[in-house]
């Protein structure tokens, strides 16, 4: 009886102390050691990577809102990518909804977000949403941007299975199997409204700028998955470099995403 006392005791003054202090801005968290927390000790500009944490409740929809729960159900076996990513791609791609050009995803793996966004896309019946990927696992690393991933990472080589995952929207999804940039030939014609970049890699990642952005109409949104992880500090450089001379500029997001909207002004690039 003590030691229940004792334990229900303990347990009452830990969610005191918890609450108590959650008032005031402050929590308990587990520390953590991924690649990411190895790697921020390391990249340029180390002392902006930082661990944000509210200082009270915010509305967090991808915790299970009916309205992301319908597009996200059954896409967390099939990514890495976290809830609170998929919902801002999800978001961003309904602004885009409205706009005239294509889909396209670069970095399929097993098509968790292709499966995403193809639920929102199904809404409308005149787009075609390309999907890129080699299958083979990330391309050949950059050693002097590359500081964690390497070649043949995220190797996932059934395309089949990606196809069984997207099998109720295959009448508008085009995959693309093959190495960027070569995989893009046959579509320098097309425009594209939303673009989500998921490749990791510095050279990858600045080829699917140079490619898409001259293709972007005005209005669309490009979306970088890894931009602030500092294990991917190669595709936060290839997109810094590349919209350095550019009237955009990628804007980071507190989910390590980072976006970049297409500005009327410089659609002189697309004609």
């Amino acid at each position: 009886m003590i030691r229940k006392l004792r334990r229900k005791l303990g347990s009452s003054l830990a969610d005191f102390c918890t609450y108590y202090l959650a008032r005031r801005g402050y929590g308990f968290y587990k520390l953590k050691s991924t690649i990411d927390h190895a790697a921020a000790m390391t990249v340029k500009e180390s002392e902006y990577y930082t661990e944000w944490r509210t200082p009270c409740p915010l509305f967090s929809p991808w915790v299970g809102h009916p309205d992301f729960r319908r597009v996200y159900e059954g896409v967390k076996s099939l990514t890495v990518v976290s809830p609170e990513r998929c919902y801002m791609l999800a978001s961003l791609a309904r602004s885009a909804m409205k706009l005239n050009g294509n889909f396209a995803e670069c970095g399929v793996y097993k098509g968790g977000t292709a499966l995403l966004l193809a639920r929102v896309l199904e809404e409308t019946t005149d787009k075609k949403f390309y999907l890129f990927d080699s299958f083979e696992g990330l391309s050949k690393e950059n050693k002097e941007h590359d500081n964690c991933y390497r070649e043949g990472n995220y190797a996932f080589r059934s395309v089949e299975s990606v196809k069984q995952a997207l099998r109720d929207y295959e009448r508008f999804i085009d995959i693309r199997k093959g190495w960027i940039p070569e995989t893009f030939t046959g579509l320098e014609n097309e425009r594209d409204a939303f673009v989500h970049v998921d490749v990791d890699l510095y050279q990858a990642a600045l080829d699917c700028c140079e490619y898409f952005y001259p293709r972007l109409v005005a209005g669309s949104v490009m979306v970088f998955d890894d931009y602030g992880f500092p294990a991917c500090r190669g595709e936060k450089d290839a997109v810094d470099e590349f919209f350095e001379d550019k009237p955009e500029s990628p804007t980071a997001l507190l989910t390590g995403q980072a976006m970049v909207f297409k500005l009327p002004c410089s659609m002189k690039d697309a004609s």
